[in-house]
């Protein structure tokens, strides 16, 4: 065993194999076969059945059974001409569609689909079953005894299942996330938020209870194993197997209150050092006030953003404030990981706990681009490293290719934010490796933002055409340049705002303002407080011609912006409720009467073909092609 890494606390006392109801109070014992109802588990073996005959229905070591994607993931070390494959990522496409998720792009890599449904000898029946499901295309679980889920979750699910939870998304989601493929959601809403949590937090303890028990089970074979036995193998160079990326403290407290639930409840178990973690993450009920419903269901409870928690399941106990190589899961926020990993460069860095992370979940990722998404590439270029320490790992237990650095290849990412943009795309691309595949959220945005604006200013998009995006950073400053200079410089076009998404285009702008010596207040995250309330009052009251205003500062703030005659959009903002929120203050009730007449009136969004992402969400699917793509 390891004393202080991989197998710490996985101690069974008398060295049995240990029951897959481990976690559970009640002495009742249960087959170690996950699905142990007759009609599931006999319905699965004839669909098995169908492609690899009664080589399916066998069981794997411990008891387990060889359908479950879990085992056929992990358990398998990739052949030859899966390791050339993966490493190519050529992947192919098809299109599913599901009930309630709707259409979905599921990218796989290319496999030997004539040997796929005949039996071969010469395989193992785990790697059948592994080439299988790479080339298989996940459908919707009707049930969630259906699932491939140890049995104390299927019985503690409906204890930890709100009022308000959708059963056919959260089974949906869960039969996504249980083919180990990699998942990318870009619809999460304050009104489906919570299901997401639940089908992520199940998964994740469901992923650690099963490395849990295939390592107790293998404790006991472990020294009487024959030499050059390769069964044992069950480990990574580093214990934690689980790590959550979430933006804030109270996101954090809500997936420890579910795994709770799901593990111990009604107090079935113990949660060891509770009250430390009740006084450093608490429950804080927030008053509403005048600002709209998201921003509360945004920064609903404790919003500091910079913390680490390590936990560890043990029989009866889920372990809070574990050093992380003593962690099976790790909870963190991009900051707190930050100054744990430290930057490049630094002479003392900490980055080995990261090396055999299997299941890397980030929800709300759009929240870190407001934060800082540095924090998520710098995380993201660590992973995997080898470790700089062995920390007495037992290197007879390590996987084969946890040794031959294919780690990148086995881990499942699973990414969700309310839109997409290209940031978090780029990480599904060029950081997603799963050789099972990826599975892509793709359903068409209706009407976007556009069609919540209440204003009857006439909104005007022009289109910038550029070579490139490093040119079309110089052609939008020159198009805003233009812009100020043809029209807005006379002194009955007051009262202008120019909005900013990045902070580097507001300091660029600003400076070009400041040099043509243009009459203007400004607004961003890094304003003092009492300057931000006096550049309102004077851009209300017409003491400043312009108003400087960015992206972080409304998001964090959501100050109602009054007195906007003319409105220019210098690129639209990354979350597609600010556009449409911004165009409505130019409302009449938002309006200076003495500011100037209901007829002069203006709202300009300059865009160019690189902002594709963010026209889809302002405009829609259907109209922004038809933007970008039509002649001058």
């Amino acid at each position: 065993g390891d004393a202080d890494g991989n197998v710490a606390d996985f101690d069974a006392a008398d060295g049995s194999d240990v029951e897959e109801n481990d976690l559970e109070d009640n002495g009742s014992e249960e087959s170690n076969t996950e699905n142990d109802d007759g009609g599931i588990q006999e319905e699965k073996n004839e669909k098995v059945k169908d492609i690899f005959g009664d080589a399916g229905t066998a069981s794997g070591s411990g008891g387990d059974s060889v359908l479950d994607p879990f085992q056929a993931h992990f358990e398998v070390n990739l052949a030859e001409d899966l390791t050339l494959a993966v490493k190519d990522q050529k992947l192919e496409s098809k299109t599913e569609v599901f009930p309630c998720l709707g259409k979905l792009q599921v990218q796989m890599l290319p496999v030997d689909a004539d040997n796929l449904h005949k039996v071969d000898l010469t395989r193992d029946k785990k790697e059948s079953l592994q080439r299988s499901l790479m080339q298989t295309t996940p459908k919707p679980e009707s049930s969630l005894q259906n699932l491939n889920l140890k049995q104390v979750l299927k019985n503690n699910f409906d204890v930890a299942k709100g009022p308000k939870i959708s059963d056919d998304l959260v089974l949906e989601m869960m039969s996504l996330m249980n083919s180990y493929k990699d998942l990318l959601w870009t619809e999460r809403s304050s009104q489906n938020g919570e299901d997401v949590r639940l089908a992520y937090t199940c998964h994740a303890l469901n992923h650690v209870l099963k490395t849990r028990t295939k390592i107790l089970n293998n404790n006991a074979r472990h020294e009487r194993r024959e030499e050059g036995d390769e069964g044992l193998r069950d480990q990574g160079l580093t214990r934690p197997k689980v790590l959550f990326v979430l933006p804030f403290r109270e996101s954090a407290r809500r997936v420890v209150a579910l795994m709770e639930k799901l593990l111990f409840p009604n107090s079935k178990g113990n949660v060891a050092n509770k009250k430390r973690f009740m006084q450093e993450f608490p429950e804080v009920e927030v008053a509403t006030g005048n600002k709209p419903d998201d921003y509360y269901q945004t920064f609903a409870g404790d919003t500091d953003d910079s913390f680490n928690l390590g936990l560890a399941v043990t029989k009866k106990t889920l372990k809070l404030y574990t050093d992380f190589y003593s962690s099976d899961i790790i909870i963190s926020s991009p900051l707190g990981l930050r100054l744990v990993l430290g930057a490049q460069g630094d002479k003392e860095r900490n980055y080995d706990f990261l090396n055999s992370i299997e299941l890397l979940i980030m929800d709300q990722t759009e929240i870190f681009m407001m934060q800082n998404w540095e924090h998520i590439l710098c995380l993201l270029d660590d992973i995997h490293k080898q470790p700089k320490e062995s920390r007495g790992t037992d290197f007879s237990r390590v996987r084969l290719w946890t040794l031959d650095g294919l780690n990148k290849f086995y881990r499942q990412t699973l990414l969700f934010s309310s839109f997409q943009f290209p940031e978090l795309n780029s990480v599904f691309n060029r950081h997603c490796f799963n050789y099972f595949g990826k599975v892509r959220v793709m359903n068409p945005v209706v009407g976007g933002a556009l069609s919540t604006i209440f204003s009857e200013v006439p909104v005007v998009f022009n289109r910038i055409n550029s070579a490139s995006p490093k040119l079309a950073l110089e052609d939008r400053f020159e198009a805003l340049k233009k812009l100020i200079h043809s029209k807005f410089m006379k002194d009955n076009m007051d009262h202008v705002m120019v909005f900013f998404s990045d902070y580097v285009d507001f300091v660029k702008a600003r400076n070009w303002f400041k040099s043509s010596d243009l009459d203007y207040a400004e607004i961003s995250e890094y304003t003092k407080q009492n300057k931000m309330a006096k550049a309102r009052d004077d851009f209300y009251h017409n003491a400043r011609h312009f108003l400087l205003y960015t992206e972080r500062a409304h998001f964090y703030r959501r100050f109602t912006i009054k007195g906007i005659r003319h409105l220019i959009f210098y690129q639209m903002p990354l979350n597609a409720h600010l556009f449409s929120e911004l165009c409505n203050f130019q409302q009449d009730e938002f309006q200076n009467k003495r500011g100037g007449s209901k007829s002069n009136m203006s709202c300009t969004v300059l865009y160019t073909k690189y902002d594709a992402s963010r026209l889809v969400q302002c405009v829609g699917t259907e109209k922004a092609a038809t933007m970008i793509s039509a002649a001058n």
